[in-house]
């Protein structure tokens, strides 16, 4: 019996079947050409324009920022793509190579296969985000060194004593890579993580890939927009918030997370700090509605017929 405290134990070694085979099975599918892509973009980096008529000090700030901001934008939109894509396609995969039925038939909880699959599809976009995160912060750090020691260069030459240098190299070392923007990488993370379980959740009863992908985009923008979705309403409606209102905004937020509390690289990008204790909060929110959504899939999949 799948309820025995004996079943409960091998849990975790099921999930973790189930994510290895899923992780090979991605891997497969050769998405890591996207880190070529992504590879090639940034080297291309080095030889865009910046405005020379500005200072060097400012100069290399700019040139710190852009670097920034263009891996931060690469990694939100491949997250975004391959979190929907990636997770739309297992089941029916599954179901067309006949491997779904292979492993049903054996003694496997349909919550265990449903969190394997979704920690299979997280494992390789962890792997993913850590080597664009590498490249990112490696080629922040030889630019910012050279920056800096074309600064000093160009303050020397003002006549700017040493010990005044320091105000202008801060602003380079700010605008490079910092814990900042490190913890807005793992918030990131965790907003894609709840957004897999959403579109596998989505999976579970419709029809077909490309339905699940629709279904997964369009819950992830109503997500983002919907504080500024609910305010528009309202402003166009009545004076106040009808009960009906409030109710309505209370079920959308309960089933469709609001996705831009882990959207804040360009909070980190704008020089707010981002303490580990916010990211700590942001992991328990997105680990209850990961849970809650692996456990609405499971119930799904367990009355779909196939």
């Amino acid at each position: 019996m799948t309820g025995t405290p004996g079943s409960l134990v091998r849990t975790p070694a099921r999930i973790a079947a189930v994510a290895g085979v899923t992780f090979t099975q991605l891997v497969r599918m050769r998405l890591f050409l996207v880190l070529a892509v992504f590879g090639v973009g940034f080297l291309g980096l080095q030889f865009v324009p910046y405005q020379g008529q500005l200072g060097v000090e400012f100069r290399g700030v700019q040139q710190l920022q852009l670097i920034k901001d263009v891996a931060m934008g690469c990694m939100q939109l491949f997250g975004l793509i391959f979190c929907v894509g990636a997770t739309a396609l297992l089941i029916p995969r599954d179901t067309e190579d006949r491997i779904l039925y292979t492993i049903l038939c054996k003694p496997v909880p349909r919550f265990d296969y449903l969190a394997g699959k979704a920690c299979g599809v997280l494992a390789l976009l962890f792997v993913m985000l850590l080597m664009m995160d590498g490249l990112m912060s490696a080629l922040l750090w030889l630019r910012e060194s050279s920056l800096s020691a074309e600064l000093k260069l160009s303050l020397q030459q003002q006549g700017i004593a040493p010990r005044e240098m320091a105000p202008y190299l801060e602003q380079v070392y700010a605008a490079g890579n910092s814990g900042d923007t490190q913890r807005s990488i793992v918030c990131m993370f965790l907003g894609y993580g709840v957004l897999t379980t959403l579109t596998l959740l989505f999976s579970c009863f419709t029809s077909g890939t490309i339905v699940s992908m629709i279904f997964g985009l369009g819950a992830y923008f109503i997500g983002m927009f919907q504080g500024q979705l609910f305010t528009a309403v309202t402003a166009t409606g009545e004076p106040g918030t009808s009960p009906l209102m409030q109710y309505t905004q209370q079920i959308v937020s309960l089933l469709l997370p609001d996705f831009s509390l882990f959207s804040v690289a360009d909070t980190a990008a704008a020089g707010t700090p981002l303490s580990w204790g916010m990211v700590g909060s942001l992991a328990l929110i997105a680990a209850a509605y990961m849970l809650m959504h692996l456990l609405i899939s499971a119930w799904l999949f367990a009355h779909k017929e196939f």
